[in-house]
């Protein structure tokens, strides 16, 4: 039967004798007849393209069908983004395929190649800024109005200019200087032993802490892994750039934090609060909440920069950090009123802690779960992490503590811990580029036969780095981690280095992570002082179970619960 003519010859076994079908009825199907036809007619257009380009000019992507007009691939991606990016990787091996999403067209790069080609495009013919106006509004709540955009649009190239001191002496060193004096205060009570939330750290009320005791009979502190790790990084970073009297101040703040990073792309697709979508509610209350705390931090930091009385809770805004001092001067140049550095301020927090506290976890679990690795990092960092037990003068015996610690050598002279952290970034984070045509042009990497790509004024490109990490014709065993993988040793030299080869996990060009450095240098030092003072082991003892991967915006996440047995290592006494 022909289904595009059977409304004027019906067939008799399809519709019976003297049958008037309700409404509904002719909902369906219509809604069955459109989706066929866009899955005919998507599928015609890309084999047509397949077979009508040159063969010596450039190349139209070749399109994915897809059976939901403007709704495109989203059912796809909703369901299983991983494996359905992936299948269509392997289906498309010149390193581009387009996918339709919301009525727009998104070219996706699989190809290391075409990647950095890519990413090394000017301005004029791709660009981030668009997509990230479209973030600030939708995800992080900045107003969108013409008035509003009028003041806080031209302000954003020196907003993203302050970042430079991240980059340069002497703002990098003193903020890392500050992360590892905060860092070493606190590692030694990572876990404090106390099962009262009223007595704990604040980063261990989201772990689920008990005591026990292990098969020897030592007192152990049992914990959730994830949120502990993530948050105590957290905690730390955030009072490094932030202050802390504003970590003080907004002790829920992470957990509000949280779960704006779960509804990142929720948000992202600035869908209004009272649609009935799950989750979507919850997610614009929270940041409204968090948009309250940041307004109220630059409400005391406007009053100090005016010299007025800051009032008793902010009393102590002396150790904000540099950057943050430098965007509030621009935030006051153009006017911006606090709402506007809110949204501002709620993005660069997140930006700060969305990814390092995941990826420090991924670490330390893959080198806790296999001892003859454990015993090889803790060797190498032992001349420049120094952990001690402090003689006891008192009752009870004071925490152990790292005593000193060297950065610099630490991220230069340990290449099989440096190795480890690259081979995260690889395996455990799944971050993608993304950028606006801002003209049409042709994307060709730079090998003599290479095809050139045709891209059109409005479409979207993808960088999807993770594809190019775990492909097997760049990666040996791509789906396992190996410690030692990116260690490299030239000829005639003495110190093994470490080789961050092809891949980009902090994407390139005009939006390449600005703090890329810093937040090398806090994965690091977090990880070493872990190594260096604590003891972990699954709970019960046994073989340690790697957690699965959960979505995130670019470190993975676990929902899976890793309950660890966490005690101090036997440490030499402090002289």
């Amino acid at each position: 039967m022909d289904i595009f003519s059977s409304t004027r010859h019906p067939t008799p076994d399809i519709v019976p004798s003297g049958y008037t079908p309700t409404p509904p009825t002719w909902i369906v199907l219509s809604l069955i007849v459109v989706i066929l036809t866009t899955r005919l007619i998507t599928s015609i257009t890309s084999s047509s393209t397949r077979k009508t380009s040159p063969r010596n000019g450039p190349q139209a992507v070749p399109g994915v069908p897809y059976s939901l007009p403007y709704l495109g691939h989203l059912p796809s991606m909703a369901w299983d983004s991983t494996n359905f990016i992936r299948s269509m990787t392997f289906q498309h091996t010149g390193g581009i395929f387009a996918l339709h999403l919301f009525g727009k067209k998104h070219n996706i790069v699989s190809s290391s190649r075409l990647t950095a080609a890519l990413l090394s495009q000017s301005s004029s013919n791709v660009s981030y800024e668009p997509i990230h106006r479209k973030l600030l509004i939708n995800v992080f709540g900045m107003p969108p109005s013409a008035s509003a955009r009028k003041i806080w649009e031209p302000a954003l190239p020196d907003i993203s200019a302050c970042y430079k001191n991240l980059l340069t002496d002497p703002s990098l060193p003193e903020m890392i200087n500050q992360t590892v004096k905060t860092l070493r205060q606190n590692i030694g009570t990572l876990v404090s032993g106390a099962e009262s939330p009223v007595d704990q750290q604040l980063w261990e009320r989201s772990s689920n802490i008990s005591t026990t005791k292990d098969p020897q009979g030592e007192e152990v502190v049992e914990a959730s892994l994830f949120p502990l790790i993530r948050d105590f990084v957290a905690r730390t970073t955030t009072a490094t750039l932030m202050g802390s009297t504003f970590t003080e101040n907004f002790e829920g703040l992470w957990d509000d934090l949280w779960m704006l990073d779960h509804s990142y792309w929720l948000l992202a697709l600035g869908l209004p609060r009272w649609i009935p979508v799950p989750g979507l509610m919850k997610a614009h209350i929270t940041r409204k909440r968090l948009l309250e705390m940041m307004e109220q931090f630059h409400e005391a930091l406007e009053r100090e920069a005016k010299g007025e009385d800051v009032g008793q809770e902010w009393s102590g805004l002396e150790d904000v950090s540099t950057l943050v001092k430098e965007r509030v001067k621009v935030y006051r140049k153009y006017g911006m009123n606090s709402r506007q550095r809110a949204a501002c301020e709620l993005g660069m927090v997140w930006q700060a802690n969305a990814n390092t506290g995941s990826l420090v976890f991924w670490i330390l679990n893959h080198i806790y779960a296999d001892r003859d690795l454990l015993t090889k990092v803790r060797e190498e960092i032992k001349p420049f992490v120094l952990a001690v037990q402090p003689k006891q003068e008192f009752a009870f015996p004071e925490p152990s503590r790292v005593e000193k610690m060297d950065v610099e050598r630490l991220c230069r002279q340990c290449p099989l811990l440096e190795s480890c952290y690259v081979e995260s970034l690889r395996l455990d984070s799944a971050s993608w580029s993304l950028r606006e045509v801002k003209q049409d042009f042709v994307l060709k990497s730079e090998e003599k036969e290479a095809r050139g790509w045709q891209l059109r004024k409005g479409e979207y490109v993808h960088a999807a780095h993770d594809l190019h990490s775990t492909d097997a014709k760049c990666f040996g065993d791509p789906m396992v981690w190996k410690a030692d993988r990116h260690i490299r040793n030239k000829y005639g030299e003495k110190q093994d280095t470490t080789d961050m080869g092809s891949l980009r996990p902090y994407g390139g060009g005009e939006s390449i992570c600005p703090g890329r450095d810093l937040a090398y240098k806090e994965v690091i030092s977090f990880a070493a002082a872990a190594i260096a003072l604590w003891n972990i082991e699954p709970a019960g003892g046994g073989e340690w179970k790697m957690p699965r991967h959960r979505r995130a915006t670019g470190v993975y996440g676990s929902s899976d619960e890793v309950r660890v047995w966490i005690k101090r290592r036997k440490l030499p006494i402090a002289s």
